[in-house]
């Protein structure tokens, strides 16, 4: 029930300045988060895992993301040790009240009604929290439906900050914004009046919030507050979660932010949605969405010398399910690899992907169609298309630049090495079959690399520039008992089976450290980027060292050292680390 009306007569929505509402809300928003850093209070939170806007967001809530601006424990001092590496970065001006300093200025030159200092730092408690609460897919382009949400900061003292929001809200009204007001069980929430007919094609855009007790509530919508409210004073809530709980003990207790993606959720709505409008699919999807995580909790931290990311989930059912393993693919990569990536359960993470396509072409309105054109390239591959990766067990990835020439190439386990014969000697013959025609620039060579036949197919055409080098499009696979090597252009597979393992990137300090660091080498995956040998292969590949504009930024870029991620199962669960890590 609308208990107050402005009683004033506002100009239309439809005619309202949107741009200097929005930018006046951006900058709200912007000067209460980045001021944040300041850190003027921390907040003690009594061991819960998550920040006190979680007691207002629904259990189901598909997505929900809370970040401790206030850093915490010893993410100031950390941050500060991240920012002195990179020489356009003043640590003092992002770290102390010099801040507080350049937003008032910023607030005062926007000839805004308030300021940082006096007007949000003394409400806001650091933290800021947003949620997606619903998942919608609508096909139609023309009627589309914007997500629920909520955008929660933290607040210390209520009456300052319903202040500070009514200040905001007058500057609004003065820009010709309409607001009405409602009670929710003794709590104003104020909505803004939008016109349906502005929103085009996306429904549900609107705005509402509300200032109640420890939270300063922004939504989509009085629905989407009042529900919040309901939520706090006895709903089921996502800080309730028992299984968000015991994710999150796998997570560092000291953390500038975490993140909940409910895949369960999010993935029940889209079956729902699915289910009215494509039944068909629906079903051919359902094995796979039922094999998805229906939790996973993050939480982004900072090291001194590192940005981290840890990520949990419980450990999926299903042959494509993570396994921990040592791998000894990467004595096969070249040790100045700038990319690197390898996994236990390729095949079968292929072999779910190849499923899962199928039953999606199958299902769409010319299935049948589909069908036969699958089953015409099946028949002439003479194998069904998850045959073609059933023999692949553990694989690696990998990519880098030898000084002449960029090399891209795959080291893969054969658990069935008859298998990977039979379907790598398909493409040969496909190849020799298309080379019998002059004008397709095709070939087929076979070579020999320390006594395992190579074989190259390769298309006699100007290909790419590879760092300002042409060379001609190769493809060449190997197979060494049971390993495979495929490698495209005609460098990798030579240097992997001429590599001495002391000599491989597994015997590489930096890569090795990494690895150790982030979980250690029994694990279900890993990746690796190179990020200083990438900067300094593009400086010579692209001549940028002479660049007076490049010289300018390239000691910002110094700092970038390699980023990292290893996933391994432990228990239950699937822990994964990752992280930027500096010079």
């Amino acid at each position: 029930m609308i208990i107050e009306q402005q009683t004033s007569q506002p100009t239309s929505s439809s005619n309202l300045d949107r741009t200097r509402i929005a930018i006046v809300a951006v900058v709200v928003v912007l000067a209460v988060a980045i001021g944040a850093v300041l850190g003027s209070v921390l907040i003690a939170r009594g061991g819960a895992p998550l920040a006190g806007a979680a007691a207002y967001v629904p259990e189901d809530a598909v997505i929900y993301a809370e970040a401790r601006l206030d850093l915490p424990g010893a993410q100031r001092d950390n941050l500060r040790a991240l920012l002195e590496r990179f020489p356009a970065a003043d640590a003092d001006a992002i770290l102390t009240d010099a801040l507080a300093d350049t937003l008032d200025g910023a607030l005062a030159g926007g000839g805004a009604p308030f300021d940082y200092s006096n007007d949000i730092a003394p409400w806001f408690d650091g933290t800021v929290a947003v949620a997606m609460l619903d998942y919608p897919l609508n096909a139609d382009p023309m009627q589309m439906q914007a997500p629920a949400g909520l955008v929660l900061f933290g607040v210390r003292d209520s009456a300052a900050a319903a202040d500070f929001a009514d200040t905001v809200r007058g500057q609004l009204e003065e820009q010709g914004a309409a607001f009405t007001s409602s009670d929710h069980d003794g709590t104003t929430v104020w909505s803004l009046q939008v016109d349906p007919a502005t929103m085009g094609m996306v429904s549900g855009m609107g705005f509402a919030y509300a200032v109640a007790g420890d939270q300063l509530i922004m939504a989509t919508g009085d629905a989407q507050v009042s529900a919040a409210l309901d939520t706090r004073s006895g709903g089921k809530a996502l800080a309730d979660r028992g299984d968000v709980g015991r994710l999150m003990s796998s997570l560092p207790d000291e953390r500038s932010g975490v993140m909940v993606v409910n895949s369960e959720a999010m993935l029940s709505q889209m079956r729902a949605q699915l289910e009215s409008s494509q039944p068909a699919l629906a079903d051919a999807l359902a094995p796979y969405l039922d094999a998805a995580p229906p939790i996973t909790v993050g939480a982004l931290s900072l090291a001194s010398d590192a940005m981290l990311l840890d990520t949990v989930s419980a450990l999926p059912d299903g042959p494509a399910a993570p396994s921990n393993g040592s791998r000894t693919l990467a004595e096969m990569v070249p040790a100045d690899a700038i990319f690197y990536a390898d996994s236990t359960r390729v095949g079968a993470t292929l072999e779910t992907f190849v499923a899962a396509m199928k039953a999606s072409l199958a299902s769409g309105p010319d299935g049948d169609a589909m069908l036969q054109q699958l089953d015409q390239v099946e028949a002439a591959l003479g194998a069904d298309l998850e045959e073609l990766v059933n023999w692949i067990g553990a694989g690696a990835m990998t990519a880098g630049w030898d000084g002449e020439e960029v090399y891209v190439g795959l080291v893969l386990d054969a658990i069935d090495p008859t298998a990977a014969e039979r379907r790598l000697s398909q493409l040969r013959s496909f190849a020799e079959l298309a080379a019998t025609d002059p004008s397709s620039g095709i070939s087929v060579q076979t070579g020999s690399v320390n006594g395992v036949e190579v074989t190259t197919l390769r298309v006699e055409q100007s290909g790419a520039l590879a760092f300002g080098t042409p060379f001609a499009p190769a493809l060449q696979y190997a197979i060494d008992g049971d390993r495979v090597v495929i490698g495209l252009g005609d460098r990798f597979v030579e240097a992997a089976l001429g590599m001495d393992a002391a000599d491989s990137f597994a015997r590489s300090d930096r890569y090795a450290t990494a690895v150790e660091r982030f979980g250690g080498a029994d694990n279900a995956a890993t990746v690796f980027v190179d990020l200083a040998a990438l900067r300094q292969a593009a400086e010579v590949g692209a001549g940028m060292q002479d660049d007076p504009g490049y010289a300018q930024i390239k000691p910002n870029l110094e700092p970038f050292d390699y980023l990292v991620g290893v996933t391994r199962v432990s228990g239950d669960r699937v822990v994964a680390r990752e992280g930027l890590v500096l010079r």
